[in-house]
């Protein structure tokens, strides 16, 4: 059984969006669909995250160029009414994450509990699983009550109707096999759709005469061409065809990390990465404060500037879903028009040359507001003493909903700036993307892919810096490791890998 923190949005008609999902689940085929139909099916129940598509996949258990009905997916279309069908939700809540239903049943088979009551809990040492965020957790609070699992008691909510229903699995659950069995299900696969530029392209503003004759590198940015590799990761593209860091080395018996693995096979694992990389990596062509215009002398001149600028490239990089040379085209462009300028000054850019792209707009203007409401930040950073607590401030000030991994990103671009020196810096500036996290996983550095939360992330931060050792960027070392050998879940190499790998072990 998996441990699912993250929950399809089904707010604020929480009822009524699960009976659409049922209804959904019905009018898809039963020999299926192509996905991209089955997209747009998501979308128009407003169950599709753009940002987070893999949030209702994974709920759904659905995914693959041609979608057919899970199991999950098939009750609910035979659900005979609309409470059936929100039985089949509060049965498929046990299935995503049995201990996170056991340990909220108990909580309020006790008394009653309040939900900020029942967050605390699952963040204290009690809770030994995957916390999910608040919202998340919110989320799950809110289906469980329209299945009728929990009732609302005043601002508390206490045992529904169902629990009844779950009563012998949950008092015969045990956490702590759980535990020691517990292995993510592998990821529902999201196939290239062509018209994923479309947004992009759709909103870009006409060229002008002048635009038209600028250079081709100023053109309206569009997607970049389908890629495995996160935004921010895809200057790595080419790590699948560099030499394989398997057959290098003795087979590792599986003897050894069948009962876990230990700090000695750990610190193996690192130094086989490590002489991997140093033989066949190249340093990587990632984004640079240099690239941006940005050096140490900017900081002096103005550093709450050069932070609102990192942030608008940390922006563009995760979320205008373009390669390193289509990120760098939008941020210069909005430069050369002086609208970065004028978004850090509040006032309204003049005139929106036709090079300027309008997604890269819209995200240009999120990151200055969010700078905005923190004018004193950069002297709040450079007052701190580790880069955890850099990192905290950070979180705190361009966080919030907005942010999340490119906060590493960021931090990781100060350090380059030399604006940030601390000992624990290299703990903090590893972006862990979760084809990291993953890999991760599987070699076992962390003891679960999943991050619901910044702490949670810090620390799979911190075992990518161990898993790499000092070969060099953490993020981009454990991505291409993972392309060059094909680590992927129910690996086709599980019999021939030299590696400790958790795959190995099924």
């Amino acid at each position: 059984m998996p441990q699912l923190i993250e929950f399809p949005p089904v707010a604020p008609d929480t009822r009524g969006a699960l009976v659409g999902m049922a209804r959904l689940c019905r009018e898809v085929p039963e020999a299926g669909e192509p996905f991209r139909d089955f997209r747009a099916r998501l979308r128009a129940a407003r169950l599709w995250d753009k940002e987070r598509p893999l949030v209702a996949l994974r709920f759904l258990g659905a995914g693959g160029a041609v979608v057919r009905r899970s199991p999950f997916m098939q009750q609910l279309a035979d659900a005979a009414d609309d409470e059936a069908a929100l039985g089949v939700v509060v049965e498929r809540l046990w299935q995503i994450n049995p201990l996170l239903f056991k340990t909220v049943v108990d909580l309020v088979g006790e008394r009653a509990h309040g939900k900020d009551e029942i967050y605390k809990y699952l963040g204290s040492f009690a809770y030994r699983g995957a916390v999910p965020s608040r919202p998340a957790l919110e989320v799950w609070l809110q289906m469980a009550l329209a299945g009728g699992l929990l009732r609302p008691l005043g601002i508390a909510v206490a045992a529904g109707a169902r629990v009844d229903e779950f009563k012998d699995r949950v008092a015969a659950f045990d956490a702590d096999e759980f535990l020691s069995e517990d292995r993510p299900e592998p990821d529902p696969v999201i196939p290239t759709v062509d018209d994923d530029a479309a947004p992009a392209q759709a909103v870009a503003p006409e060229p002008s005469a002048s635009a038209s004759a600028a250079p081709a590198a100023s053109a309206p940015i569009a997607s970049s061409a389908p890629s495995p590799l996160p935004a921010a990761l895809r200057h790595l593209a080419g790590a699948a065809s560099l030499p394989s860091p398997r057959g290098r080395d003795r087979v590792v018996p599986v003897g050894r990390f069948a009962g876990g693995f230990s700090d000695e096979l750990l610190a193996e694992t690192t130094r086989r990465i490590s002489a991997w990389w140093s033989e066949v990596g190249g340093r990587p062509r990632g984004l640079s404060p240099a690239d941006l215009g940005l050096d140490p002398e900017a900081w002096v001149e103005g550093a709450d500037e050069v932070i609102y600028r990192i942030a608008v490239a940390a922006a563009l990089a995760f979320r205008l879903d373009a390669d390193r040379d289509g990120v760098l085209a939008a941020y210069r462009a909005l430069d050369r028009a002086g609208v970065l300028t004028d978004l850090y000054h509040g006032t309204v850019p003049e005139q929106l040359p036709g090079e300027v792209d309008a997604r890269a707009l819209m995200l240009a203007s999120l990151a200055a507001r969010r700078c905005a409401e923190a004018p004193e930040l950069a002297a709040t950073l450079e007052q701190k003493g580790s880069a955890a607590e850099v990192f905290a401030a950070l979180e705190g000030a361009l966080g919030r909903g907005l942010f999340r991994l490119e906060l590493f990103w960021i931090l990781k671009m100060l350090a380059e700036l030399g604006v940030v020196r601390h000992d624990d810096l290299a703990d903090h500036t590893v972006l862990p993307h979760r084809l990291v996290r993953d890999t991760l996983f599987r070699l076992g550095f962390v003891d679960t892919p999943y991050a619901g939360g910044s702490e949670a992330l810090a620390a799979a931060a911190r075992a990518g810096r161990r898993a790499a050792g000092d070969a060099g960027p953490a993020d981009e070392v454990l991505a291409s490791f993972a392309l060059a050998a094909g680590c992927a879940y129910d690996c086709a190499h599980r019999r021939s890998c030299d590696f400790p790998c958790r795959e190995r072990l099924e």
